[in-house]
């Protein structure tokens, strides 16, 4: 039985759930689906969104038959002891292998931009002392840091705003330029851009209150990441030529790069530095997912003896790759193993559920 002290509100969990999917992959989002959808880019958005939208609905209908357990705890339950701590594993290691990702994909944006003669290993060590510091409390601990955090947000959509200031709106047309096909296959493309909600595997069980209400709560937190990417897409689209798209990896970064201000000569550094906390909450959700599933395979009455062991891999995760072409290899791994750990595992364990007849009672 969780305890009530344990539990988080809706509102939070919402708020964690906007957290979570919020990352450093809209930086490069522009970049990577311009030369598949041209203008049509943020249409692809649209759709992921819709996509993830339902894919949110299979996950919410696996936990809302097991109220009270992870999705550790699930797997034992629908498959037996051992294909059960099988799976456990093999999510485990994919939430390490998603917390080193996410902590190499932002080291290099920050060595670029900020740091570029800072050792790559000092950079990565910063991110693991602050998720360290944060993952090893309390969920409703952690919760309150990402309601916090969420005031900045609004920041982020003011900096991207003030692009409309020199816009051409000439830049998306036609938007049918590369064709229906194009477009949705750019929102194949960014779907990737929306993961972190899979975080809902492991918190569900503490969220107050009842599925309907929780739900909710999801839609309302994935349509907001869903029009914040699909406005972030659309003003790097109209602020920015097809040829500079080919030059530019992180559009938004040039975008704000080019704003010109009396007092501040780098407004890109600025949003960095916002930028910083929310993507610390990213790598911390990941150490505290591994830490709660090494939990329930050592049986261990507290997730934050396991949290030192899930930072050291996922710092030496984001250790191996050495070169550009590493790191895409890693990238373009991750992806294609999200899409059975976020989609099919989640639908697997969802139909097994209803072969089998096995849930629990929902609780109040």
């Amino acid at each position: 039985m969780i305890s009530q002290k344990n539990k988080i509100t809706q509102g939070q969990f919402a708020l964690f759930i906007i957290q979570s999917q919020i990352g450093i992959s809209i930086l490069p989002l522009p970049f990577r689906l311009h030369p598949i959808a041209k203008g049509g880019g943020w249409i692809s958005v649209l759709i992921a969104g819709a996509a993830v939208q339902i894919i949110l609905v299979v996950i919410w209908a696996l936990m809302k038959r097991f109220p009270s357990s992870t999705v550790y705890e699930i797997s034992s339950q629908l498959m037996g002891r051992f294909l059960g701590k099988v799976i456990a594993l093999a999510y485990i290691v994919y939430f390490l292998v998603l917390g080193g990702t996410a902590m190499l994909t932002f080291s290099n944006i920050i060595s670029q931009w900020m740091l570029p003669q800072t050792p790559k290993w000092a950079v990565l060590a910063l991110e693991v002392i602050i998720g360290f510091y944060l993952s090893r409390e309390s969920l409703r601990t952690i919760a309150r840091y990402f309601v916090l955090v969420c005031f900045l947000i609004p920041l982020l959509i003011l900096l991207v705003a003030y692009g409309y200031t020199n816009v051409d709106f000439t830049f998306i047309h036609p938007l049918q330029e590369a064709g229906w096909w194009n477009i949705l296959k750019g929102a194949k493309e960014t779907v990737t851009a929306f993961y972190g909600f899979e975080i809902l595997l492991i918190i569900y069980p503490f969220v107050e209150g009842q599925s309907g209400g929780k739900l909710k709560a999801l839609f309302f937190a994935n349509g907001f990441v869903t029009l914040f990417y699909t406005f972030t897409v659309f003003t790097c689209l109209i602020t920015f030529n097809p040829e500079q798209f080919e030059m530019i990896p992180e559009p938004v970064l040039y975008l704000i790069k080019s704003y010109r201000f009396h007092i501040v000569n780098r407004p890109d550094l600025i949003f960095l530095s916002i930028w910083l906390p929310i993507i610390t909450t990213s790598v911390s959700i990941y150490y505290y997912a591994a830490a709660k599933g090494i939990q329930y395979l050592f049986r261990s009455d507290n997730h934050k003896k396991a949290v030192p062991y899930a930072a050291l891999i996922c710092f030496a995760v984001a250790l191996i790759p050495q070169t550009p072409s590493d790191v895409e290899l890693l990238g373009k791994v991750v992806d294609k193993a999200a899409y059975g750990f976020v989609g099919g595992g989640p639908l697997l364990l969802l139909l097994l559920s209803y072969i089998l007849k096995k849930k629990e009672r929902e609780l109040s």
